[in-house]
């Protein structure tokens, strides 16, 4: 678990947390009242609360946003239940609380960083083309934001893939509200997608074991994958699909000795091709 949490306080400016958030590259912040913890804030909550009927003010607060309820675990929880919880929840962070007191949080990254310190399992790990979403939430570059907000929160969704004429053009994520929020509180009242999405785009094949991918995105703090075949982006992985996968594989092999690499196990080797708006990894 992390232990120096970053946390925020109900009262504060909403503007200032959506800077220590990107300023950090974290997904959440803890809020805190009299040294207790008695909410969350997190890049969901930007995605689906953040209202856009009328100009943002600059005295929103974090208690406009936050969530209220805060789900917690002590810290004797071990790592496969964790995971199960995030699971069964829908959940991509617990926070670790004993004697209303904060000890730290866990996030699906933090899971996934104790994964990339393993090797090839004695089993044959599952590959991206088997736990990938397949349906992948599209919009073209001309889409509102308004429109495409909507359609992300509805769907619980925290990307979409910015397509036109069957060509991937980028990617927009729910990192991008809170950003998109700090550095100009209404532009996105107005914005189109072409406006705001991220390019080039990094991709996968669907070819490549979970362990790599996993080790993959730790590497290069990759959170999704958008999943190129041929020409045709054919899913995205992300790395809840990791975590919830691996741990499952790992469970069912746990006789196995996941540090012992098999001695006819080939390491796997991939290449990055650049093209227009796309760096692919490859499976070699």
């Amino acid at each position: 678990m992390i232990r120096d949490v970053l946390t925020v306080h109900r009262g504060d400016l909403l503007i200032d947390a959506a800077h220590t958030m990107i300023g950090a590259h974290v997904s959440c912040l803890v809020v805190l009242e009299d040294y207790h913890p008695i909410g969350i804030i997190t890049e969901r909550d930007f995605l689906k609360k953040l209202g856009m009927s009328k100009p943002h003010s600059s005295s929103l607060l974090v208690n406009d946003l936050m969530t209220k309820k805060i789900f917690s675990v002590d810290t004797h929880l071990d790592l496969f239940e964790a995971q199960k919880i995030m699971k069964a929840h829908n959940f991509r962070k617990l926070v670790i609380i004993e004697k209303n007191e904060l000890q730290g949080i866990i996030t699906q990254t933090d899971l996934c960083k104790v994964l990339a310190a393993l090797k090839s399992p004695c089993a044959k790990p599952p590959v991206v083309k088997d736990v990938m979403t397949k349906k992948v939430l599209k919009a073209s570059e001309g889409e509102k934001f308004l429109k495409v907000k909507k359609l992300m929160a509805s769907k619980d969704i925290g990307s979409v893939v910015i397509v036109e004429k069957g060509e991937i053009r980028g990617i927009f994520t729910e990192f991008d509200v809170g950003s998109e929020f700090f550095l100009n509180p209404n532009r996105l009242r107005n914005a189109y997608m072409n406006d705001l999405m991220t390019q080039p785009i990094v991709c996968i094949t669907p070819d490549f074991d979970l362990f790599q991918v996993n080790k993959i995105m730790i590497e290069h703090n990759f959170r999704r994958l958008p999943v190129i075949l041929g020409d045709d982006l054919v899913g995205i992985i992300t790395q809840t699909d990791v975590a919830r996968a691996l741990y499952q594989f790992i469970e069912k092999n746990k006789d196995c000795d996941l540090n012992k690499q098999k001695t006819d196990h080939k390491p796997q080797g991939y290449s990055i091709k650049k093209m227009k708006n796309i760096i692919l990894y490859q499976h070699i």
